[in-house]
């Protein structure tokens, strides 16, 4: 009796040290903490001003142990701290910018102070350091390092060499060195310090129920990796969808995704374009993958101004093993660069290794859409958690395949744009950006076009090559169990 009685005080000790801690833990949000926002007003070097508002939504609920403090749709605040726009391209090459989120707007004159930076601009070309966006060395695409190897041609003044007059006739196209960001980008924020006075939650995490024995069932008989049409294990499948052809089409079009282009001479100059232009293709074509020897039945993706940069899926219908209606079968990969590779003759992208995070912005793109009613998260014995797709990327993952539960979508702001494009965005007129093209080529071939530069960048890239190591296995007890969430509070466990 005494043991009993012991033991039932260790446990209530234990509850009641949770309970402190979990108590302690929603007094404050700690420094660090990621937020998930999507611009609301677009944002540009070539007009912003230091102390020019900022304002974004939040696209994922700000979760403070169990209780969900700032949902999804919460508006933030923020200001320009600083930027540097090219101009002519006299003093500045590249174009910065730096913002500073500092308020969450609760509603009904409830604010929160905070102090948060950018650390990522989801699909965007140019890239963060430190908090601040640092923008395209327009001279650093694939038509200027052409053009920085020709001058080396031997000639007693390389600008009257024929082959590099012939080639900047040829390829004329200059990237946009500003930046400019349209409503609808989505952006990841990190605190800069502890939030305090947080409210009064709102919404508290549902528990997680039990599963479904027969969803979990012919889970573990779905096909697990996708294939090329030559038979190279591809991608890795990772999400399932619940519904009708037309709800899924509805969420992939309500959260701004895009169907791909068929290939065709038209779309293969897009492709060349945006190669050259570095911008943004939003119909990209996507190569074939097989299930099961057949080929996909959709395809989504989305992007902003990058080439090389986009999140992609491949859906095809599958019947489950004895079921009547079908479901929807998914492999989704963020792409982080695009190649012409002489191997594969054509366009090959290299994908980011860690395809949960990609499983979980697909989620969080179609339940800011309203497109969500549940989602699962449901283990499968035996998936590897480590391997490589068709072109030897690295791919890692927990083994586990999300299963979302479609709805009529819903939006969580109405009239928010869900698809950013820079099409279009063209600062100054045809002579000022002629004469800034001509400024900031001469101050490449200057700095960058001789071969103290050219020895320099090679051994940067070696460099940089040999510091990449792979990532070691994700071990059997680190995957997540089992989880069934109902909307809104689905985003509290990824």
């Amino acid at each position: 009796m005494r043991i009993l009685l012991g033991r039932v005080r260790g446990l209530a000790f234990l509850y009641m040290l949770c309970s402190a801690g979990l108590a302690f833990a929603c007094e404050q949000l700690p420094a660090g903490q990621p937020l998930w926002v999507r611009l609301s007003s677009p944002i540009s070097t070539y007009t912003a001003k230091v102390g020019d508002p900022v304002h974004a939504v939040l696209t994922q609920d700000v979760v403070c142990g169990r209780e969900v403090i700032a949902p999804m749709g919460t508006q933030i605040d923020g200001v320009v701290r600083s930027k540097h726009k090219v101009g002519w391209g006299i003093r500045y090459e590249t174009a910065t910018l730096e913002l500073e989120f500092n308020q969450l707007n609760l509603g009904s004159g409830n604010t929160v102070a905070m102090s948060a930076r950018v650390e990522e601009v989801e699909n965007a070309r140019e890239h963060v350091k430190n908090g601040v966006i640092h923008g395209v060395l327009s001279s650093d695409t694939f038509q200027g390092r052409v053009n920085s190897r020709l001058i080396h041609m031997p000639t007693w003044n390389p600008y009257s060499d024929l082959g590099l007059i012939v080639y900047k006739a040829t390829f004329p196209i200059f990237p946009e060195p500003e930046i400019y960001y349209p409503s609808g980008t989505d952006m990841r924020l990190k605190t800069r310090e502890a939030v305090e006075a947080l409210p009064v939650a709102s919404q508290t995490l549902a528990d997680v129920q039990p599963e479904s024995s027969t969803l979990d069932t012919w889970l573990q008989n779905i096909p697990r990796r996708t294939t090329t049409t030559k038979l190279v294990e591809a991608d890795m499948v990772n999400v399932v969808f619940l519904g009708s052809q037309q709800q899924v089409q509805a969420a992939f079009r309500a959260a701004g995704w895009h169907n791909s282009d068929p290939v065709s001479k038209h779309s293969v100059m897009q492709n060349f374009y945006a190669l050259l232009n570095n911008s943004g293709y939003a119909q990209q074509p996507m190569k074939t993958f097989l299930m099961d020897g057949k080929a996909q039945d959709m395809n989504w993706q989305k992007g902003l101004n990058s080439y090389g940069r986009r999140d992609h899926l491949r859906i095809w219908q599958w019947v489950p093993e004895g079921g009547t209606e079908a479901v929807w079968i998914s492999s989704s990969t963020h792409d982080t660069g695009a190649v012409l590779s002489v191997k594969y003759k054509g366009f090959v992208h290299h994908i980011a290794p860690d395809i949960d995070d990609e499983r979980s912005k697909v989620i969080r793109d179609l339940n800011f859409a309203g497109c969500v009613q549940s989602v699962s998260y449901i283990e499968r014995p035996g998936v590897a958690t480590i391997t490589q797709n068709a072109t030897g990327d690295l791919i890692r993952t927990d083994g586990a395949v999300a299963v979302v539960q479609l709805q009529d979508c819903q939006p969580v702001v109405p009239g928010l744009s869900s698809s950013p494009t820079t099409a279009g965005y063209k600062p100054g007129n045809y002579v000022f950006r002629y004469v800034r093209k001509q400024i900031l080529t001469f101050r490449n071939d200057i700095w960058r076009a001789n071969v103290v530069y050219g020895a320099y960048d090679l051994g940067r890239m070696a460099v940089a090559a040999m510091r990449h190591q792979p990532v070691p296995p994700m071990r059997g007890d680190d995957r997540p169990s089992v989880a069934i969430l109902p909307n809104p509070s689905l985003t509290g466990l990824e």
